[in-house]
């Protein structure tokens, strides 16, 4: 390890705290020797009046704040912050993006709370994400729970159903997964038939399209009209009234050009007011046809794949 020099670009707390280090691990302790050296360590551009009068490292530190270039480095570190984006896809990991954030905010010196909030919605481009995190960090004056409620509002955004992703449904009562095989019926409509897997294959791959206006990969609500389509083919899920399964004798199901129009329905009764259509809910689709009334086992559990 070398010995740091001090020249503007670093927190003068920062930069103390490693020259400490450099003495500790070079067995100087007294604090006077390490004055000395922290005061010939500083560059000589930053002029520092009556340097040789300090006598304390606190007062030392108070000096190089009191330097232009304290100010302009906080300046530096602010407008950092503001450039700063959480990109999911780019980003190694929430906790990284965060620990990067609160360090700049630390050598900007920024710790008002209500800044910190404003500068993590400017973060993340995303209408849940701002929606979400402004209720809940509502009333918080605590820079670590913000942070903690930053990176719990990212994570239920990324278990939410968006337009064009895709997704499984897993048959709640037999654990199999709702596919369409390359089979017709040799009946009926003559269509795709429907088969069922233990697990979720390239055929059991699905991506809702919205009904109304171009929406993909905007996130899916409880509110929302859409198509089921499948990924591999492009065809939509319908439902036949007219025609019975050779198989079950229910409504015949396929996979068309022109499918029916769904709605998700949410049979959670504990989460049954959430907005957002997330991975793990359990739902109905309002197109299944069974003959028997629907209820347990018309459940279907979404996966995201």
């Amino acid at each position: 390890m070398e010995l740091p020099k001090y020249s503007g670009t670093i927190h003068p707390q920062e930069w103390l705290k490693q020259v400490l280090i450099f003495c500790y691990f070079n067995q100087i302790k007294d604090d006077k020797e390490v004055l000395n050296i922290c005061k010939t360590m500083i560059n000589s551009t930053i002029i520092i009046p009556n340097v040789n009068e300090i006598k304390s490292f606190e007062e030392l530190i108070e000096a190089l704040k009191l330097h232009s270039t304290f100010n302009i480095f906080k300046i530096s570190c602010k407008r950092k912050l503001q450039m700063m984006k959480f990109i999911p896809e780019q980003q190694d990991d929430i906790a990284t993006f965060l620990a990067n954030f609160h360090s700049l905010c630390n050598d900007a010196e920024i710790n008002d709370h209500e800044e910190i909030i404003t500068l993590l919605i400017n973060s993340y481009s995303n209408y849940f994400f701002k929606s979400e995190f402004i209720k809940r960090v509502e009333g918080i004056n605590s820079v670590d729970e913000i942070f903690k409620i930053f990176s719990e509002v990212v994570f239920d955004e990324s278990k939410i159903i968006k337009f064009g992703s895709s997704i499984a449904l897993k048959h709640v009562a037999t654990g199999k997964y709702l596919s369409s095989c390359s089979v017709n019926y040799i009946t009926g409509s003559k269509e795709r038939v429907f088969a069922s897997e233990k697990f979720p294959d390239e055929y059991a791959l699905w991506y809702a399209t919205c009904t109304t206006t171009n929406h993909d990969y905007q996130h899916c609500t409880y509110d929302d009209g859409f198509y089921l389509t499948h990924k591999v083919t492009g065809n939509k899920l319908y439902i036949d009234f007219h025609r019975n399964s050779p198989t079950t004798g229910h409504f015949e199901v396929s996979c068309r050009n022109g499918g029916d129009f769904l709605n998700w329905t949410n049979t959670n009764t504990t989460n049954n007011n959430a907005p957002y259509v997330k991975a793990k809910d359990v739902i109905t689709l309002n197109f299944v046809g069974h003959k028997e009334r629907i209820g347990g086992n018309d459940e279907w559990q979404i996966e995201i794949v």
